[in-house]
Parts: C-alpha cells; structure tokens; sequence
C-alpha cells in the first residue's frame, strides 16, 4: 500500500512537533519559508495525549471497519485534543509541508508552461515523451530530498504511494497531462502524508491486528478515503487551482489546504 513502516507509535513525552521539523530547508530550489505562525508549542508533549483518540481507533479497527464513526471521532479527537487543533496539526506535519509545496509549485509550473515549463524550471531535459509516472518517480529528490529522519520518509511515502495509487498516469506522456491529472497528485500526496502521520501517532495497530490481511486493506482504504474527502473539500473550498499558484505563495497554500483539512476532520467526528 505504500504506507509508513509500522511502529510501536508516538512515545507521549516526545516533543508535539520535535525541533527538527522546523529546521530550514535549504535544498528548495524555490521560495519556501518558514512558517510564520506563532502558536506556542510546548516542548514536551503531555506523556497521555494520544491514550484516548488510540483507544478509540484501537477500538475502530478492532469492529474491522464497522464502526465508522468511531473512527471519525477517533481523528478528530486526535487532532482537536492530542495535537491542540489544526494549527499545531499543520506544524506537525513537518517535511511533508515543504514537499507539499514544492510539488505544487511544479503543478502551477506546469500550468503556466506545460511540459517544458517543467523540463526549465528542473533543469531537467527530456520530461515531455516519458510517461507521467516515470517523470514523476524521476524527481522524487526534487520532492521529497532524502534526509533520514521519520518525518521525512512519511513525506516520501506519501508521494510515491501517491503515484501507485494513480495508474491512470502511467500510459499518458508527461506532455498531455491535464493540470487537473497533476492535483489529483497534489492532493492524493497531502492526503497520502496526514494518513501517515495518523498511522504513526495513534493507528500502527491498523496492521497489526487484524487476523486477516483483507480486512486491514479494507480499515486502510476506509481511512484514507476520510482523509482524501476532507483534503479534496479544503481544496475546494479554498478554491486552490494550479493556474493560480505563485511559488513564493506555495507552502502558504498548502499550509492552508492542511489546517482546512485538519477543520474539516475535526468537525466531522464531532457529529459522531
């Protein structure tokens, strides 16, 4: 599926968003800044924030799927009390904002240009007559720089399970892609990266216990398309569209298309 290796979860006293999520990036070939949100985030996370909404997904998985609205309470749980709300929840989402970004930045490029808008601004020749997959699996350093740390291969993940999770791109040249066909990435590659990060702070059990491998591909499937929905309505809302995108505006953007998402999934399991 192209997920995040499983793990025991967060550990509760970790840092709500650990410093190095918040270190420049100084291999962007564009103008990605800093956040500029002032919210204060303590710098030792209360060691039981994650025990309820992991408790109620633990619960979710365990009902294998049937009870949907535990899930969805589960998440807005997570969001609302263990991470603070959507602010803190867009922080948290560290490296993938940047790669985020940068992959919108090469939708508004695309837009604006086409194929060899993209090949120029890369520096990359000979993107036009690939496939869209292969020149989309070609700059995955460009995307997702490969650094280490576990935020950064949440990041990485989410972009490439994105592209798996898109075999409508494979026998279609770069060239006659539709700005749309590059959100779908954009979008399924944010979406892919808030999965992820559940996964890894509240949800490893999602593989762990089920007996049977179908029924955790169903939990999985489930899951990802709340988020997806809760991603494509912020970016419709929004109305984020790749024409309109400056790169100096990207991670601005996509920090709101996050934050938006992160609402979204809040009030959803409020009316659970």
């Amino acid at each position: 599926m192209g997920t995040s290796t499983s793990n025991g979860g967060q550990k509760g006293g970790t840092p709500l968003v650990p410093s190095w999520l918040e270190q420049p990036d100084v291999n962007t070939q564009n103008e990605i800044t800093s956040d500029s949100n002032n919210n204060q985030i303590p710098p030792i996370g209360d060691p039981e924030r994650f025990r309820i909404p992991r408790g109620e997904y633990t619960r979710y998985i365990n009902s294998g799927g049937r009870n949907s609205g535990l899930g969805r309470r589960s998440l807005s749980n997570y969001v609302k009390h263990s991470l603070g709300g959507s602010s803190n929840a867009t922080r948290r989402m560290g490296t993938a904002r940047s790669s985020s970004a940068r992959l919108l930045n090469v939708a508004g490029v695309f837009a604006s240009g086409g194929a060899r808008a993209v090949e120029q601004y890369l520096s990359i020749r000979d993107l036009a007559n690939k496939t869209a997959s292969d020149v989309f699996i070609a700059i995955t350093d460009f995307i997702c720089p490969d650094g280490g740390p576990q935020d950064e291969g949440i990041a990485r993940s989410a972009y490439i399970s994105a592209i798996e999770e898109s075999p409508e791109i494979a026998a279609i040249k770069f060239e006659d892609l539709t700005t749309e066909q590059i959100m779908v990435i954009v979008k399924r590659t944010m979406s892919n990266a808030i999965f992820n990060r559940i996964t890894n702070d509240i949800g490893n059990k999602i593989i762990l216990l089920p007996q049977d491998r179908t029924v955790s591909d169903n939990l999985i499937v489930q899951t990802k398309d709340f988020v997806n929905g809760c991603v494509s309505d912020a970016v419709t809302n929004l109305n984020v569209k790749a024409g309109n995108i400056r790169q100096v505006d990207s991670l601005k953007i996509v920090d709101q298309v996050y934050k938006a998402a992160f609402d979204i999934m809040i009030s959803a399991g409020e009316n659970e």
